[in-house]
Formats: structure tokens, sequence, C-alpha cells
């Protein structure tokens, strides 16, 4: 067994990329990694107990060239006994429509195909062949593009179903594999050229650092990224501890989160973002803005890349911020009333009953005005909160009740710009529960 397929299995077992009885999709351009990827997974998959297909992409940038690449893959599987699944794109299109380079592109649809092609043939795993001078240059870029301490830590060897059992294996290997074995390989002609910022590291700057300052920098950047990993994962285990202790119902104390030493809250604040659903886009910039929030008075929000985060009392709350719509509908009762969301529920008790859950009203319902609409709250509706001497804004009473914004967005039961009942508040004062009561009418509301 050949040098670099042994340590493609050492990779394997140490952090377990592949179960027994796991089916492997193989990432397959037609280039030397993918194809040597394909070959030493090929020798090994019957001793380690796992399955393999290929998928190749066409990006619709090369041409004939591209063309040549996928029939080239053809031939390969087929003489291996492999099973195939191929798609072909128009990347610079998809590119210029979504308003992205052409590497961010090709990037984002290479890996939904991945997707597309796994859900197919039935493969738990995606095998990709990146190897250690391609972490080398990751390492670089991020350095350069002032990356914090998890973009120096590099690519990881398994991150969701995608694995990469070379990344412990230099290129030079790889081509000395193919050699032995008599295997050829296409070259992307896109890679010889020194427009893009990857191609003119690999080309030009990484070979000076070998040759002027440290042959060995690719084994250098790769193990100090080993080194980097091990101190993040302690930071980032550290600020789960301290986000899961700040944790409420509704968000997280945001005065616990403030007092966090700076490596920590950063990371917690990343950590509460991704923990409600986004996990792109989001950068240095956003988590210092998220910072800064932390000490604004309540009511004080932030716009960010697919969601908000806003200041209620003593919480921070991050959600997805929609448009409030406008609409109403007339109150049943007895009956339900829905919307979307959740409904109004109303029956008649018996009695006059008092009681504390803010979610629950009982009124007089010979009090009750005609014309009663269910609705969201509107800019000047008013509230007589029941006991109190007189009437004030909503919003006002909101504020002075500390009620959750999530709270503030349900709505209520209004006559004009009157509230008869909101949820968090109660009932109004003009239909209370008084010793003249004939009729009660109880009204829940209801979440979906």
């Amino acid at each position: 067994m050949a040098e670099i397929v042994l340590k493609a299995k050492n990779t394997i077992l140490t952090h377990h990329l592949i179960p027994r009885g796991c089916g492997v999709l193989v990432g397959v351009s037609g280039g030397a990694d993918s194809v040597a990827l394909l070959l030493a997974l090929n020798e090994i998959k019957a001793e380690l107990g796992f399955g393999i297909f290929a998928a190749h992409l066409n990006h619709g940038i090369r041409g004939a060239e591209a063309d040549g690449d996928a029939e080239y893959v053809r031939r390969l599987c087929g003489s291996m006994g492999v099973e195939l699944y191929e798609e072909a794109l128009d990347i610079p299109s998809i590119a210029a429509d979504m308003g992205k380079t052409l590497e961010q592109a090709a990037r984002e649809q290479r890996y939904a195909f991945f997707e597309r092609a796994s859900a197919k043939l039935g493969a738990e795993r995606v095998a990709v062949a990146h190897h250690m001078e391609d972490q080398a240059e990751s390492i670089m870029l991020h350095l350069i593009r002032g990356s914090g301490l998890k973009g120096l830590t590099g690519m990881k060897h398994m991150r969701g179903n995608i694995i990469r059992p070379f990344l412990d294996i230099h290129r030079s290997e790889i081509e000395a594999y193919l050699g032995e074995r008599g295997v050829s390989y296409r070259t992307d002609s896109t890679n010889l050229g020194r427009e893009a910022c990857r191609n003119r590291l690999r080309l030009d700057v990484m070979p000076y650092i070998a040759e002027h300052i440290n042959p060995s920098v690719t084994d250098a950047l790769c193990s100090m990224a080993a080194l980097l990993r091990m101190d993040e994962e302690y930071l980032a285990a550290e600020a789960e501890r301290a986000l899961n202790a700040a944790a409420t119902e509704t968000g997280y104390n945001r005065a616990m989160i403030a007092a966090l030493p700076l490596p920590l809250r950063s990371r917690a604040i990343r950590m509460a973002i991704e923990r409600a659903g986004v996990y792109s886009d989001i950068d240095r910039i956003h988590v210092e803005k998220v910072m800064e929030l932390l000490s604004a008075n309540t009511g004080a929000s932030l716009d960010l890349p697919h969601i908000a985060a806003w200041i209620s009392y003593d919480e921070i709350c991050f959600g997805k911020r929609t448009e409030r719509k406008d609409w109403e509908a007339p109150f049943v009762f007895p009956g339900k009333t829905s919307f979307e969301g959740g409904c109004f529920f109303a029956e008649y008790a018996e009695g006059g009953i008092i009681i504390k859950d803010s979610a629950v009203g009982y009124m007089d319902a010979d009090r009750l005005p005609e014309g009663i609409v269910l609705r969201p709250r509107r800019e000047g509706d008013r509230f007589h909160p029941c006991g109190a001497p007189g009437s004030k804004k909503l919003k006002a009473v909101f504020i002075d009740r500390k009620i959750p914004r999530d709270m503030r967005e349900l709505p209520g039961l209004f006559h004009g710009g009157e509230a008869i009942f909101m949820p968090g508040l109660g009932i109004s004062d003009r239909v209370k529960i008084t010793v003249d009561t004939r009729k009660t009418l109880r009204v829940e509301y209801i979440k979906s």
C-alpha cells in the first residue's frame, strides 16, 4: 500500500471521518488531487467498510476544456466501476445574477451540487481533496485579510458531512502517487493565471517564502493552525458555557454578556447569532456593533445581515425582523377568532372571576362595546389598565410594564383606538368584572 494511502487511512481513523457502512461521495474535477483521492479511497474502501460514488460538476467556464474534463472523469469512473453523478451549470451567469465573484459563486454552487448528488446517490459523507498546500494557502489568505483566531485555524478534517482525508498530505506526495500508478490527470488552465488572489499566492508568494525565508513554510503554517485550533476550541467552549448561563426565555442577560472578557464576549455574540439561524455574512464590524448595543437603552435595535438584535430591558435578543402588517378581523364571541400565529378563544363563564394570567381575560360581557376587532397595535392606540386612574398611550404602558418586544407584537382586541384586551397586559378597566356583573366572557390568547 502506497504511503499516501496509509496516511489517508490513518487520517480517516484518527478523526473518525467515515463510519462503517457509510456511502462516500468523492468530488472529482479531473485534476491530480481529486483523482488521487478517488484512487486512494477505492484502495481502502473494502478494509474500512465503506462505499464510494463520484460527482463531477462542469462549471461552464472553460468551454471545450471543461467538456474534456467531464469526459475524462466519465472514463476514469467507468474503468473503476464507480457510479458517477454529473451536472453542468453556467457559473458566470449565476455569479452575475447574484452579484458575487466567480470564485464565490463557484464555491457555493459546488457545495450545493454535492448536496444534490449525495441525496441522489444516498451518500452520508462528501470527500474533497484539500491537501496541506491548500491549507497553508487558506491560512495565509486569512492572515493577510486580518482574520481572527478562528480563521487562522484553517480547514478542519471534517465540517458537517464534508471530509478531507488528504489534509495531512503534501501535493508532491499526490503527484508521486499518480506517477507510481501510471494515472494521468487534467490540468485546469485557470489555475495558471495570476488574476485570482489564491493563484498569485500559490504561484508567487509561497514559492518565494519557501526559497528565501522558510523552506518548510507549508509544514510550519499547518502546525501553527493545529496549535491555534486547540486554543480556539477551548475559548469557544468557555464562551458557550457563558452564553448558556446568560440565556433567558427570550434572549440573553446583557449584563452577563457585557461582563465577559473580550475574547469570550465576541465569541458568545457570534454563537447567539448562529443560534438565531444566521451562519454567514456576519463580520467583525457586526459583532462590534452588537457589543456597543449591550449598553444601549431598552428599545434600541440593530439591523444585521438576515437578522436583528434589540435591547429589551435586561436582555439582548436576536431574531428575524419582519415588517408589521396592518390588518383586522371582527372579534367573534363566543367562538374563535384566528390569525396567523394563533387565535383568541372566547366563551361565557359563570359568575364574576378575576385572574392574574395576562394571556386570559375575564370581562363583563354586558360592558363590551359593539364593533370590537382583533388587530395589531397602531400608533396612537391607548389603554386603560384595570384599576388605573386613567388611560395612557399603549406604547407607554408596554414600557412601564417592561413587556418584552415579542409580546408587544401580538395582536389584541380593540374598539377604535382603545385596547380592550392585550396579551401581556390583561383587560381594560372599561370591561372589568364588578359586583354587578351578570354575564362573564372569558377570552384566552392561544399561540399556534
